[in-house]
């Protein structure tokens, strides 16, 4: 699966196409474009889509944007991510009240073969 990287950013930024499922249960929600991010610690989710899902509250964990920013509360829960033709059970996520975009962290890429292509500005996911 080949993903164009999304323009909308400046530079423009890999992206790939994901759907949300609560644990081992066939509803989904997605498409949904999700920002590739190798420096994010975590994988957010916008509060709304995670409310859809209407999956509980694992734990609160203290997040932050980036250095010097300040320290937030937020909810941890676990959901499964559908990308490509995998199903990648039982990821963490936070529920994101600040954004309005996916964010895929290391923990959820490195789960998956990809590779970024800068100069040809595409996100290829391999089996």
């Amino acid at each position: 699966m080949k993903t164009r990287y999304d323009t909308a950013y400046r530079p423009a930024a890999p992206v790939l196409s994901v759907a949300l499922a609560a644990p081992d249960d066939n509803p989904r929600l997605g498409p949904l474009l999700a920002l590739v991010d190798t420096g994010a610690d975590g994988t957010f989710v916008p509060t709304d889509v995670i409310a859809r899902l209407g999956v509980p509250v694992e734990y609160n964990t203290n997040v932050r944007g980036h250095v010097g920013s300040t320290t937030h509360r937020a909810a941890v829960h676990v959901v499964d991510l559908l990308i490509g033709g995998s199903r990648l059970p039982g990821c963490e996520v936070v529920s994101d009240e600040w954004g309005d975009v996916v964010i895929l962290d290391r923990n959820v890429l490195n789960r998956l073969h990809l590779h970024l292509d800068g100069p040809g500005q595409t996100t290829e996911l391999t089996e």
